[in-house]
């Protein structure tokens, strides 16, 4: 079978089987032994995104928020707590329980359309307007990597990375830039979602709707 073929098979699963399979593998990283249990989901997570054809600068990049999560709690643990031993350890397994996460969901996302997620949310008894708005943040999430590359990409024609010093500066603005985009959509959103009538209330179930 080729991978095309798999990945529309995967595709076309039962969404509530996906999502109760992902939420097991993070159950199984957070509690089992770390870092060993965690790594190990993580590896097979990516395994099994190479199988259904997933790009490997999408692996990379998901790998690249566990590793950055890490480092973080590393350098926050030398600065805060000077005297205390073991901040490796903590980076480490923060690390390998993040990219648990990111490589399974990551995963789950890259297989399941969003209006399957939705609905899948809801048969587990999620209320509606968190699933509504998982549903676009998970949306919004590829509009604001589209956004982040091409500013990137814009950035590097003005050479924007050459040398460490002038890089950290374009990675800075970079960020700020995304975020920026990030408020501007939400902003958008919710206006758009205040024209159709949301008012922020909890909507009734559809069976209760006349």
């Amino acid at each position: 079978m080729s991978r095309a073929a798999l990945r529309e098979r995967m595709v076309g699963l039962d969404a509530r089987l996906k999502l109760g399979g992902a939420l097991f593998a993070l159950l199984v990283a957070l509690a089992g032994p770390a870092p060993y249990t965690a790594s190990a989901v993580a590896v097979l997570a990516l395994l099994a995104s190479l199988v259904v054809g997933e790009r490997a600068g999408v692996l990379l990049r998901r790998l690249g928020v566990a590793l950055f999560s890490g480092l973080a709690l590393w350098a926050l643990h030398g600065l805060l707590r000077p005297e205390a031993s073991g901040a490796w350890r903590l980076g480490l397994v923060l690390g390998t329980r993040v990219a648990a996460g990111a490589t399974v969901f990551g995963l789950l996302i890259a297989l399941t359309p969003p209006w399957a997620l939705v609905g899948a949310l809801r048969a587990w008894r999620v209320p509606a307007p968190l699933a509504e708005v998982i549903a676009l943040a998970v949306r919004y999430a590829t509009v604001l990597e589209r956004a982040a590359h091409t500013a990137r990409e814009a950035q590097i024609l003005r050479l924007g990375y050459r040398g460490v010093r002038r890089g950290v500066h374009s990675l800075g603005a970079l960020g700020g830039l995304t975020l920026v985009r990030a408020f501007d959509q939400a902003h958008a959103t919710a206006e758009a979602m205040a024209a159709r009538g949301c008012r922020g209330a909890h909507l009734p179930p559809s069976g209760d709707q006349s």
